[in-house]
């Protein structure tokens, strides 16, 4: 091979593999700057959480002593964070909205789009979403409803405990 061959195939191996570690990179930034905001609210709210998860752009964390829930995404260098007194839900559950596809004539359900949905005892207060998926997210499905069925349990289960206390005292 001779040195202007050498120098194409380094160009295009480089056209193909450099957009790959910009965008990894990018994304590790922006998971950075989440960490650093939940860190800061755990310290300043005196948080310790007993279950906790993170995927894609996305984190929850449920601290069943102080009954706090966290929910964090994170979009272009900016921090969504939720933290919900489960003192004062009522209850969670998962909304899914699909389609259905046909592809290669079958009939297929598609997931556009999965929350939680926590309402409040409060009725005037409006129902908070907390999106685990989104089709028109850079982040491919990968397991969010196993996900969002453990959090609606585990949500739910320190709901009831909160509303089992406030009833006996």
């Amino acid at each position: 091979m001779n040195t202007s061959m050498w120098i194409v195939s380094a160009l295009l191996v480089l056209c193909t593999v450099l957009p790959f570690v910009i965008l990894n990179k990018s994304g590790k930034g922006d998971l950075k700057i989440m960490s650093n905001e939940i860190k800061k609210l755990m310290n300043e709210s005196k948080l310790k959480f007993n279950l906790k998860e993170s995927w894609g752009n996305s984190f929850i964390g449920l601290d069943s002593d102080n009954k706090a829930l966290i929910f964090s995404k994170v979009f272009d260098g900016v921090v969504a964070l939720e933290n919900i007194n489960l003192n004062d839900v009522l209850n969670a559950k998962i909304v899914k909205k699909t389609h259905v596809a046909k592809t290669q004539n079958k009939k297929e359900t598609v997931l556009e789009r999965m929350d939680l949905e926590i309402k409040f005892l409060d009725e005037s207060r409006e129902v908070k979403i907390l999106n685990f998926y989104d089709i028109e997210s850079i982040y491919i499905e990968d397991y969010e409803l196993r996900r969002a069925e453990k959090w609606i349990a585990a949500i739910n289960g320190a709901v009831a405990t909160s509303l089992n206390r406030a009833k006996v005292a």
